[in-house]
Formats: C-alpha cells, structure tokens, sequence
C-alpha cells in the first residue's frame, strides 16, 4: 500500500514526531475515501480506514519493542517511560495528528457536508457535553473505564485494536475544537483555527491528557500481551508487565475524572 511506504516501524521508532504528519495525511485521505465511497457511513467508515493505514507501523514498532526487550532481558524494575516511553509517544502523535486533521477539515468544509461526514461524532460530542455538564464524577468514571477497557481488550484480541479506539475519541476532540472555531471563522481561517486547537486543547488538557494518557497505557498493555503470547516472550514477566501498565491505566482514568468534575468546572 502507497501510504505504508511514506512511513516504517523503524523510521517511527527513531522520529516518533513524524507519525504526526504521518496521522494527518492518513485521516484526512481516510475522511475523504470514505465520504466519496460511503457518504452515508463516513463517519464510521473512515475510522476504520485510518486504523487499517496506521495499525501496520504501530504493530510493527510494538513488535520491535517487544523483541528488543526479550534480547536485552531488561527487568520490570525499569521505569514505564524507559520501557515504553517511544510507544507512548508514537500513540500520542497519532491522536494529536487525528485531531488536528479532523478539526480542520470539519471547521472548513460547508456546514451539510461537514455534518453527514461527521455525523456519528456530532451526535457524540452533543451527547457527551449533556453527561459532561451533570459533573457526575461516577458517570463519568464509569464511562472512561469502560472506554479504557475497551482498548485494553481490543489491543490484547486484534492485536493493535485500541487504535480504533484512540482514532473515536481523537475525531470526537476535533469536532470539539472544530466547534470552536466555527465561532471565529469570520475573523480570519487560519488564525481561527490556530485559535481553536490551542484553546480546544487547552480547555481539555487537565483532565484530557491523562485521560488519553490512560487510553493509550491501557492500548499498549492489551497489545504487548497479545504479541507476548503468541511469540513466546517472557510469558511471566509480559504478564506482570501488563498488569501493572492496567493498574497504572485504571488509576489515571479516576484521577482524571475527579479533575474533570471538581477542579475543571471552577477554572
């Protein structure tokens, strides 16, 4: 495939900044395929089109952080970032590209295409903002658990499968911040838009990021126990490893949400 060859595992693993532009180029190519192709299914369509794209590079580097770990026999003791930092980090450069190309794309486009485009993420983020606005701290603890196992599960069964999950709640973030920057449009686009991802981004980041944060973590233990017990690696030591990167999901996902309900709502 054309966009497989833009980018490998091992060139992502050296410069984890440039599956940013990489994410960019595959969701947009991926929103617009799907809206020639399924109009009437895009919203859907095209998620499952930037995770077909994305997964081989993601896999790959997950892979070779596996392999490398069994020959070099680190031990668990290593801090999370020294073990997985490098996925870490190519995960959260897929999510901002997913944003960034979402947004514009949504701020940008005439108001009835935009919407049968994005239809299923409209609906979404309409629904989430009436959860939101309760500041009910066990509903939303509960939801983000659930969407924080769901990567877990996914990842662990279809191998890399909480990049589907990562590519949803991306696209949901970008018709937030898309939102915003319909409001300023008028002034000027690209100053508007700029606008728009800072404050968008910002608005969300304290309780956001480590939100993410604990989606992804959860994306990476599921995926490094898949390919641990397939190949054979260190069974115990995987296990152990995943666990622990569970834990440390599960309670980042709380903290987040006690931010989100008791400190967000005053700022």
């Amino acid at each position: 495939m054309v966009l497989e060859a833009i980018l490998t595992s091992r060139q992502i693993e050296k410069k984890p900044m440039e599956m940013l532009i990489y994410s960019i180029i595959v969701s947009s190519v991926a929103i617009w395929s799907a809206y020639i192709i399924f109009p009437t299914s895009a919203s859907v369509v095209f998620l499952f089109l930037t995770t077909i794209a994305i997964v081989p590079v993601v896999f790959g580097a997950i892979k070779d952080d596996e392999l490398q770990e069994e020959k070099t026999e680190r031990s668990i003791s290593l801090g999370f970032f020294d073990r997985h930092g490098p996925i870490l980090k190519i995960y959260a450069y897929f999510f901002f590209g997913i944003i960034i190309a979402t947004s514009f794309w949504y701020m940008f486009l005439p108001e009835e295409q935009a919407g049968v485009m994005f239809a299923l993420e409209i609906e979404t983020t309409e629904a989430l903002g009436a959860l939101n606005s309760n500041h009910d701290f066990i509903s939303i603890t509960a939801n983000n658990l659930k969407v924080m196992t769901l990567s877990f599960f996914i990842s662990f069964i279809f191998g890399t499968g909480a990049i589907f999950i990562l590519s949803w709640n991306a696209a949901i973030v970008g018709i937030f911040i898309g939102n915003i920057g319909k409001d300023l449009i008028a002034y000027h686009p690209i100053t508007a838009f700029l606008i728009a991802l800072v404050h968008g981004l910002t608005s969300i980041a304290l309780h956001g990021i480590p939100e993410i944060a604990a989606y992804c973590i959860a994306g990476i233990a599921g995926a490094i126990l898949s390919i641990g017990l397939i190949r054979n690696l260190k069974q115990e030591l995987i296990i152990k490893d995943s666990a622990r990167l569970l834990a440390i999901s599960t309670i980042i996902v709380v903290i987040a949400a006690m931010i989100e309900v008791y400190i967000t709502p005053v700022l």
